[in-house]
């Protein structure tokens, strides 16, 4: 990487004067230390002031100051650079220009027509009157000192373990004796390789995006050494320092505290296969254009199951309870899928001879259904049951002829379309399921069931944390007035917010919970690639 400084002067009769200086593979340091690529004479500037350097095909500057640089008449704590950009730095103006011919990157470097004396000249020198004729270098030292004893030296005395570190997080304590493990460098911050040695870690956003976050580093989130030990950052201003002001540049949305600025809601739905496709697709919908557009090919009515005087079953008249077909899993964050066989069976039975009620035919296939009545009713009539009182008769030793088997295998399948047609299109299937005629040797096709297990699959929601004795299902559920099986019944933002307030808690009432980014969103996401 080369860089080219071009520094402007003017001379004694009022020419311009201008020389080069060719940087070879490094970033450009800027500061009033002598070590500084770009030194600067002007006390306003650090130490070390700010860093011109390549990131991610194009450059940056960036400095640690509260104060930031200006660039371009605007406090900037990191820019991105083009030609035209003007820097300023106290009386120091820099200014970026098209690279010449075997350069990477250009810049001017001269100082404002406001440059004086009273800027440039270092008075650390100079004795201070009052202070017994010391001067500020001299008192600057003296202070150092007595910060070094006093902060240092005496409570090594006076406190026990006063320069150790302070306690490890209980997933760390296997390695808590090396501290090498993460301090590889002595005196310098742990570095995200040694991070990334022990842990596999998500990129937050795809790789075109990873500019976006800078050289943000693991342990800006990630902090050790805290009483009480706490891993995770929590503090909602990790993400509102981008996300209040993302929509000008991204297109998403703004979102800096769930009370006062969070969009709303959107969930996602299951959408059947496209023409010619067999997998189902995901879709992303606001909560508000998904109303009623649920697309799982079931019918189903909420209300009509609902209702408090309860339903009739074959155990009799009962009250249904949500709970028992909606059952959380294991950890209680979401709930068990819902399936035909483990909560609706018990009421909605498939059986098909009012003669032998524990016979039933297979749920979820249409083929299988026509397969076991044909079984059924060839055991029926060829004498292969028992139990059935309409078998064919024979003589003890004797089978029947090849034609009486036809033609009873011909009656057991012309029984066992009737029953089938019966289940499919009037008393079992379609009440469910959309069955259509589709002709053949199996003449119906029953659209196929899929279930939105997760609404929102990239955000932390538990039900267990939500069971309590004050939040029942119908609080944020409305399923008591629902009649179709397209209902979204996820409850939009305004709900969320009778319990869950800002990240502040000045701004909460005395019922809302305190709720940070973090409460509800990741910031590693599966679906992105591994970092470097």
């Amino acid at each position: 990487m080369a860089y080219l400084i071009r520094f402007i002067s003017k001379n004694a009769a009022g020419g311009i004067e201008q020389h080069d200086r060719r940087i070879e593979a490094g970033p450009i340091t800027i500061g009033r230390s002598t070590d500084q690529v770009l030194h600067l004479k002007d006390r306003r500037a650090r130490l070390q002031h700010a860093v011109i350097e390549a990131r991610h095909g194009d450059f940056h500057i960036t400095t640690g100051t509260l104060a930031g640089v200006i660039v371009n008449g605007k406090s900037q704590r990191d820019a991105k650079l083009s030609p035209g950009d003007t820097i300023e730095v106290g009386a120091n103006i820099i200014r970026v220009i098209d690279p010449p011919a075997g350069f990477d990157f250009a810049i001017t470097f001269e100082l404002s027509d406001e440059a004086n004396g009273e800027h440039l000249v270092s008075k650390w020198s100079s004795p201070v009157s009052g202070l017994g004729g010391f001067s500020k270098r001299q008192i600057s030292w003296a202070l150092v000192a007595a910060t070094l004893v006093l902060g240092f030296v005496v409570p090594q005395f006076l406190t026990k373990g006063f320069l150790q570190a302070g306690p490890i997080h209980s997933v760390h304590r296997s390695i808590g004796e090396d501290c090498k493990s993460c301090h590889v460098t002595a005196f310098e911050r742990v570095p995200d390789s040694a991070c990334i040695d022990c842990h596999t870690v998500q990129r937050h956003t795809g790789t075109d995006q990873m500019a976006v976050l800078g050289e943000t580093r693991c342990a800006t989130c990630h902090l050790e050494h805290n009483e009480p030990p706490q891993l995770v950052n929590q503090h909602q201003g990790l993400c509102a320092n981008c996300h209040s002001d993302l929509s000008a540049s991204t297109g998403l949305e703004d979102a800096s505290d769930f009370l006062d600025q969070h969009p709303g809601f959107r969930v996602s739905l299951n959408r059947p296969p496209a023409a010619g496709d067999a997998a189902w697709r995901i879709e992303h919908l606001d909560l508000a254009a998904a109303a009623g557009s649920d697309q799982s090919n079931l019918k189903f009515d909420h209300k009509v199951h609902l209702v408090s005087e309860g339903i009739v079953t074959p155990d009799g008249k009962r009250v249904i309870e949500c709970a028992e077909c909606h059952v959380p899993d294991p950890g209680g964050a979401r709930m068990k899928p819902v399936s035909m066989d483990e909560h609706c069976s018990s009421c909605h039975t498939l059986a098909f001879d009012a003669n032998d009620p524990g016979r039933t035919v297979p749920h979820g296939d249409a083929e299988a259904v026509v397969q076991t009545l044909v079984e059924y009713y060839s055991a029926r009539l060829l004498g292969s049951d028992p139990d059935a009182a309409d078998q064919r008769l024979r003589r003890p030793g004797q089978s029947l002829s090849r034609a009486d088997r036809d033609r009873v295998a011909a009656e057991a399948r012309t029984e066992a379309l009737r029953i089938a047609e019966d289940l499919f299109e009037r008393r079992a299937c379609v009440n469910c399921h959309t069955v259509t005629e589709t002709g053949g040797d199996i003449p119906w096709h029953v659209e196929p069931v899929q279930l939105t297990e997760s609404f929102f699959p990239h955000a932390k929601f538990s039900h267990a944390a939500h069971g309590t004795e004050v939040s029942t299902c119908g609080l944020c559920h409305d399923a008591s007035n629902s009649e179709l099986a397209s209902d979204v019944l996820i409850p939009d933002i305004a709900v969320c917010r009778d319990c869950h307030g800002s990240g502040n808690s000045r701004r909460n009432t005395g019922s809302q919970v305190p709720s940070t980014c973090v409460m509800c969103h990741g910031f590693h996401s599966d679906s992105k690639d591994a970092f470097p």
